[in-house]
């Protein structure tokens, strides 16, 4: 049984080449590339896709593979970079010669993969968190993820009907995540008929916020929401509550991760405690027994639990590379393509998540066709709150 620690993967990508693309070693599997970012700011998100991706790849082939043939993760670190990203790209298409992309990354950076995938001919699913550019995808990129209109809703939502909230202040990152977010979060606020009374933005790597919360702090605001997919979002909520903002504070899914939490909780849990958009896998044992969804988180927690090292369950990035796969193993099983031909096998991938359709998942239920790559979605989203440590539920 493979097992899998981040000291590990850490140690196999110091071993590595340039962009840290292990060598493939299977004469006849369905090879994977998996595109994440290993180092750089984004490694923290990118090494829990990856282990995802691996765990449930690994369970896959210890129940026989898909139609008999193995899958083989073939890891590519993107660096955090959207040269990284090329570089990656084009050799794990070129070089590896994998059938299908999975790059594990965030919204800033999927894009890059869209030409390279296009040229290559190769299926590619992109983490990306914004549906500004859905219609850019092409023939051959999919993102099956959420849409910022679904999250922007049940935030505001949340704020105006269960808080009795009318005035907010927004702090978005300077990123298609959050360029997609402030977008849908004009329409949203109006139709809940809330005020925005300020919005500030921030860069991805920025390390000092005390002007954007200073005016936010000066505002009429009765709560803040936070939106963007790297380290300085929580950074804001530390930076927030030292500068005695006493707001209300939602934040963006990223916000919620463990290597967040571990870096940040004591802050989140200032009253009153951060409250994040997640996925039902990150609280499964709060939902209530009649929650269709229960067994299929606790499922997936146990499958964690069993083969990673120390054993632990997945956050939520470790949830999407699973899905990621997931995604992959339903189109191969439909499919059931040669994997010795290596550009029918691409073709006929690209063709199966064409045909995705009612694929009942942990953040969604998703339907794909030839003329939608992002799929008509039944989203699973959550709140959490965080207490002693543990995260705790808010509403479903």
């Amino acid at each position: 049984m493979k097992r899998i620690t981040v000291l590990l993967l850490v140690f196999v990508l110091a071993l590595s080449g340039m962009i840290s693309c292990a060598p493939s070693s299977a004469e006849e599997s369905y090879k994977i590339g998996a595109l994440t970012p290993q180092t750089g700011k984004y490694a923290g998100l990118g090494l829990q896709t990856l282990e995802g991706m691996q765990v449930i790849a690994d369970d896959i082939n210890e129940k026989g593979g898909i139609n008999g043939i193995p899958l083989e993760v073939v890891p590519c670190d993107d660096k955090s970079s959207t040269t990284g990203v090329t570089l990656g790209a084009k050799k794990l298409i070129e070089v590896d010669k994998v059938a299908v992309i999975l790059h594990g990354t965030v919204t800033a950076l999927a894009q890059s993969t869209m030409p390279v995938a296009e040229e290559g001919k190769t299926p590619a699913i992109l983490l990306s968190g914004t549906a500004l550019f859905d219609d850019q995808l092409g023939e051959w990129c999919f993102r099956p993820m959420g849409s910022e209109e679904d999250y922007a809703d049940i935030v505001f939502q949340y704020l105006n009907q269960d808080l009795g909230i009318t005035r907010v202040a927004a702090m978005m990152e300077n990123s298609g995540y959050g360029q997609g977010f402030e977008f849908f979060m004009m329409d949203v606020t109006s139709q809940h008929n809330m005020e925005l009374v300020t919005t500030q933005h921030f860069d991805p790597a920025a390390t000092d916020l005390t002007l954007q919360i200073t005016d936010i702090k000066n505002s009429s605001a009765e709560a803040l929401v936070i939106w963007g997919s790297g380290p300085a979002g929580a950074l804001a909520v530390k930076q927030a509550r030292d500068m005695g903002v006493t707001l209300p504070i939602i934040a963006a899914f990223a916000q919620g991760s463990s290597d967040m939490v571990k870096a940040f909780g004591e802050y989140y849990e200032i009253n009153p405690s951060l409250i994040v958009t997640s996925s039902k896998t990150d609280i499964w044992q709060n939902l209530p027994e009649d929650d269709p969804d229960k067994a299929m988180c606790r499922d997936l927690a146990n499958l964690f639990l069993e083969k990673t090292d120390p054993p632990h369950e997945p956050g939520f990035y470790g949830v999407v590379g699973a899905q990621m796969m997931l995604f992959v193993a339903d189109a191969l099983k439909r499919a059931q393509p040669d994997p010795t031909d290596l550009a029918q096998l691409r073709s006929e991938i690209r063709s199966a998540l064409e045909s995705t359709e009612n694929l009942d998942l942990f953040t969604a239920v998703y339907t794909l066709s030839p003329e939608d790559h992002y799929g008509g979605s039944i989203q699973k989203i959550v709140l959490v709150t965080f207490k002693d440590g543990e995260k705790v539920l808010v509403r479903s």
